[in-house]
């Protein structure tokens, strides 16, 4: 992929944005009105073809357009790749036109032409949807515009791109409705971004697998998200890295214009301790900026990997989380954010001298979150992201309420103040650390317009797959904003509500605002009780809405994984609960709980199990172990890990499979005991098959002779003869 002119989308004003919405977006401000339609499909029978010219992002959307008219109606309309007309901005696109047994074709002149006339001066990633009686034409400003117009006519016909289509929404995570008869509206549909930067971000990648971030791509391009943003390598742990995942990432990008900024924490993974320690001084995990010979070594060794990887269209450009650093360096520089304008513009001065178009990003981040003080500043073609991790979500950003909300807008507009170019937002409504709380989402519209208001550019958010559907409202409203940062609250529930659960939106509704809460109000002893309650009847309110919907749709679907989710926050809430209440006993209940769900759930769309939920019941997790988790096909593992009998007792362990990518697998176990110890069974085969588990007990014997104390009994699972993991139990024997 080439790189991308850093001005194609960094630099956009905001414009006219028309008011978007889930599944029929409103018209924009140029739409001419209802007028003859345009029939695409006619009593099942295609009744026209698709032409497209320009480069993979046109002939993507071509078929995109053929597949899901194909999806909804069982007509195949044909595509053909046709010569351009003379166009100076519409130089990609798809014109679809009468008749189905059309030969290789041009563009008629006059397409081009009108698209040319609506587009000029429009920013990057403006698109037009014109269509007349005699056709219909999708293209727009740079190669994403003809991607977005053609999902954005799929949208009108009824087409609902709710989330990634990842394995465990078994196809509800979108909805393609059914008819012989597909026409399209005439109009002339011109909608243009208020923002040029709208990223997600893999961040630490727990749940993150080749299949998963496909279906993020593909998503990423139906919403209209332009940036993917890749760590380097998170932490240095070799588990989340850009380069085991770049080349099978590669292709998907490229066919819908995306670009992927790589980098994060931090300036280690480049300048490595253990390769260069004459550059660090004991103490600190930042190398010595104040000496010179050690920034140009990092700013070398950058640029050497970015140029072997021409790919990459952004770099992230931070120091190490939990940055320590040299005292030599602070007093030379005086604050941390001078030091880092020193490496940033270092790099971007060596960048240019090489001749490589790559913007750097740096990140607004504490204890770097002020603004650089007199005498410095940040080159204008740096990207600032505002990253203010110690705000919450209780109030927006704007709220006066919040000393600490408006301590980070006062220094929001201090950036925008000082420096003049592109400033997003680092937003962390995902935050790892909220687990299976929080759909903030009345806050972030807030903040969207408060954003607008201070002349942000723009906007990212967490990633993370695996409790994607817990949180799909949050996801969808964030993709939503990024684009037009004026939506409102009830204008997307509004639409997304009623398109996704139909007679059950009042219940969602219900729903949406009993779980919004900023989960850090668990920190504050009393609140678990209220929240509690908050979450109680926001599972009443799930139930409700299942009542009212059928039993095998999409929505039904979602409902019963997001009971399953309100069942696990009350868990989790309950932990805290009772931990301020003083409830031992009520605390391990919830613990024990916890861990049950957690493991019960983790591949359904509704739990991340990481490092941020395992403590809540007393376990660690590395990321190595994690990463295999979910970059498997199938998992295995041991419900109860401890059992205690008396000499010559029995226990039953249970032993159970699950399904990660919902593909169905015969899981193979091994049981292995200790001399002493006997199973009924030594070996089983378990039938994973979709998000419930397989489960079958095997009876556990100690001898009569057996000593007392702890015996470790461990079971492998594998998959068509490939090892997934091993569990350990915990067999302890009394007198």
């Amino acid at each position: 992929m080439n790189h991308v002119k850093r001005r194609s989308f960094l630099v956009g004003a905001a414009g006219s944005v028309a008011a978007t919405t889930i599944g029929a977006p409103a018209r924009a401000a140029e739409d001419s009105g209802s007028e003859a339609a345009f029939a695409l499909v006619r009593n099942g029978h295609g009744k026209a073809t698709v032409l497209w010219w320009g480069g993979a992002t046109a002939q993507f959307a071509a078929s995109e357009l053929a597949d899901y008219v194909q999806r909804m109606s069982g007509a195949r309309l044909q595509i053909l790749r046709a010569r351009p007309g003379q166009s100076q901005t519409a130089t990609s696109g798809v014109l679809v036109l009468p008749g189905n047994r059309r030969q290789a074709t041009g563009v008629p002149p006059v397409w081009p032409a009108k698209a040319d006339a609506q587009l000029r001066d429009r920013v990057t990633d403006s698109y037009l949807v014109s269509a007349t009686p005699h056709g219909v034409l999708l293209t727009g400003v740079g190669d994403r515009g003809v991607v977005y117009a053609t999902y954005a006519l799929l949208e009108q016909l009824g087409v609902g791109f709710f989330a990634p289509q990842f394995s465990y929404y078994q196809g509800a995570a979108e909805t393609v409705p059914q008819s012989g008869d597909i026409t399209v509206r005439s109009q002339t549909s011109l909608v243009t971004p208020s923002w040029p930067v709208r990223r997600k971000a893999i961040e630490e990648g727990w749940s993150i697998s080749q299949a998963g971030l496909t279906a993020l791509i593909d998503w990423m391009g139906k919403q209209r998200l332009n940036i993917l943003v890749f760590p380097y390598d998170y932490y240095g742990a070799r588990v989340t890295r850009y380069e085991d995942f770049a080349a099978g990432m590669a292709p998907e990008l490229a066919k819908r214009g995306i670009v992927v900024e790589v980098g994060g924490h931090g300036y280690d993974a480049f300048l490595r301790r253990a390769d260069h320690p004459q550059y660090y001084t004991p103490g600190a995990n930042v190398f010595n900026v104040h000496d010179e010979a050690a920034v140009s070594q990092y700013v070398a060794e950058v640029v050497t990997y970015l140029r072997a990887r021409p790919e990459i269209a952004i770099f992230d450009c931070w120091p190490p989380d939990g940055a320590t650093w040299p005292r030599a360096t602070l007093a030379e520089f005086g604050t941390v954010t001078n030091a880092e304008v020193h490496v940033v513009n270092s790099l971007v001065a060596a960048l240019a001298d090489a001749g490589l178009d790559v913007p750097v990003e740096h990140i607004a981040y504490i204890p770097a979150l002020d603004p650089p003080t007199a005498g410095y500043a940040f080159d204008p073609d740096v990207i600032i992201d505002f990253a203010a991790i110690l705000r919450t979500y209780t109030v927006s950003i704007g709220d006066p309420s919040s000393s600490v909300n408006a301590y980070h807008l006062d220094v929001l507009r201090r950036w925008r103040a000082t420096h003049p170019g592109t400033l997003a937002i680092y937003d962390y409504s995902r935050r790892y650390r909220w687990r299976e709380l929080g759909n903030p989402i009345g806050v972030l519209a807030q903040d969207a317009e408060m954003y607008r208001g201070v002349g942000v550019n723009g906007i990212g958010m967490y990633a993370e797959p695996a409790n994607w559907l817990q949180f799909e409202a949050v996801h969808l409203f964030g993709a939503r904003s990024a684009w037009d940062p004026a939506l409102t609250y009830d204008d997307f529930t509004s639409s997304y509500l009623p398109a996704r659960f139909g007679p059950a939106a009042q219940e969602m509704a219900d729903y949406l605002l009993r779980t919004s809460d900023d989960p850090t109000v668990l920190d504050t002893p009393g609140q678990g009780v209220a929240l509690r309650t908050k979450y109680r009847a926001a599972a009443a309110d799930v139930a409700a809405a299942r009542a009212k919907t059928a039993g095998t749709s999409a929505a039904a679907l979602v409902l019963d994984r997001l009971a399953w989710g309100c069942e696990l926050a009350l868990a989790d809430i309950d932990i805290s609960r009772c931990t301020q209440a003083n409830d031992q006993v009520g605390k391990q209940q919830a613990m024990a709980l916890y861990r049950r769900l957690t493991q019960r759930h983790r591949f359904n769309g509704i739990q991340l199990e990481s490092s941020y939920t395992t403590p809540r019941y007393g376990e660690q997790v590395t990321r190595a172990q994690i990463a295999k988790e979910y970059r498997s096909p199938a998992w295995g593992y041991l419900p109860q890990i401890r059992f205690t009998v008396r000499q010559g007792g029995s226990a039953d362990v249970t032993i159970t499979a699950q399904d990660v990518d919902f593909q169905g697998h015969d899981v193979a176990w091994t049981l292995i005991t200790p001399q002493g110890l006997t199973a009924e069974r030594t070996q089983g085969r378990l039938r994973a098959s979709g998000p419930l588990e397989a489960s079958e007990t095997v009876r556990l014997s100690a001898g009569s002779a057996v000593a007392p104390g702890n015996y470790a009994v461990t079971v492998t699972f594998a998959v068509d003869g490939e090892n997934l993991t091993s569990a350990r139990c915990t067999m302890t024997v009394s007198r």
